[in-house]
């Protein structure tokens, strides 16, 4: 959690008694996650810090968040739900100036299954009709990836997963905003899928068949690291 001073209110006492969410890491999934607080606290913050907060004062660097368990480092605002920006106010002009929307942030599966991986292709009628993606989805609000991408297999191929690591992430376009996507291993908990809602055909191939299909451009850098050789990462069972 970040509390910026321009946010608080004494006479509400913003700042005084504090609600902190420790998060999960959205590399490898784990709760061991340290809070990294660049700038002035506002007052009472200091005190109802747990002791996973660590305060840098107006001398930290950042990133914000550090996992302990895998030390990836991010800034909070760079993964998850992306909320709208503020706008803001010329200062010479006084005019307010446009800003660029939220990025659509959204996770897809590397489904493997030993040396198979799931492919999945775009049915007509849907964005990138015809063009071969990694199953997922958008991530709303309060989900973590993981929670986001478990939930999208759920509805849109109608199975259970396990999913690992981040692989890493592509990027693209949706119409007028940036698209982000996020890709991680996954493992199925039960039955193979035998169908989805948004594609018209499933395909478990071999990395080396991964070159045959035409990939959606947000999925390009994906498909590079598995030609690449990456091996899937799984902390739990």
């Amino acid at each position: 959690m970040m509390i910026h001073p321009e946010e608080a209110d004494p006479e509400k006492g913003v700042g005084a008694e504090i609600s902190w969410q420790r998060g999960t890491c959205p590399r490898c999934g784990s709760d061991q996650v340290i809070h990294h607080v660049i700038g002035m606290p506002v007052a009472g913050a200091m005190e109802s810090s747990p002791p996973w907060v660590v305060w840098e004062g107006c001398v930290g660097l950042g990133p914000e968040r550090e996992c302990r368990a895998c030390q990836h480092a991010w800034w909070p605002e760079d993964v998850g739900y992306a909320e709208d920006p503020e706008p803001w106010i010329d200062g010479l002009t006084g005019q307010e100036e446009p800003i660029d929307p939220a990025p659509l942030r959204v996770v897809g599966a590397v489904i493997v299954d030993g040396e198979r991986i799931l492919a999945a292709r775009r049915r007509p009628g849907k964005a990138a009709a015809g063009m071969w993606e990694f199953p997922g989805g958008k991530i709303e609000r309060g989900e973590s990836p993981q929670q986001a991408l478990v939930r999208e297999l759920a509805e849109e191929l109608g199975v259970q997963v396990s999913v690992g690591h981040l692989i890493g992430r592509g990027e693209g376009e949706a119409g007028d905003r940036d698209l982000h996507l996020d890709c991680y291993w996954v493992r199925l908990v039960g039955p193979v899928p035998t169908g989805s809602t948004d594609h018209d055909r499933l395909e478990w191939l071999g990395r080396d068949e991964l070159r045959e299909r035409q990939w959606a451009p947000p999925d390009v850098p994906i498909v590079q690291v598995l030609l690449a050789g990456a091996p899937p990462v799984f902390d739990r069972p």
